[in-house]
């Protein structure tokens, strides 16, 4: 997906938010390039706690960077 919209799509940002009670999922967007950028507090109330949200994104240089090498 992140190669059709960098090499594609041309596109300059693709972004993406994730629940603060899913750290895996952090995990998993940091290891292929995501970048955290910013929090949404208490935007969700999920079984009776609210949850904040993780904004985080990549950029064109960065996937090209770490995925077109040499």
């Amino acid at each position: 997906m992140l190669k059709h919209g960098f090499e594609t799509l041309k596109l300059h940002r693709i972004e993406l938010g994730v629940y603060d009670f899913n750290p895996c999922a952090q995990h998993v967007y940091e290891k292929v390039g995501f970048v955290k950028e910013g929090v949404c507090r208490d935007v969700l109330l999920w079984d009776g706690k609210y949850q904040s949200s993780i904004t985080m994104s990549m950029l064109e240089d960065e996937w090209f960077a770490k995925y077109k090498k040499g």
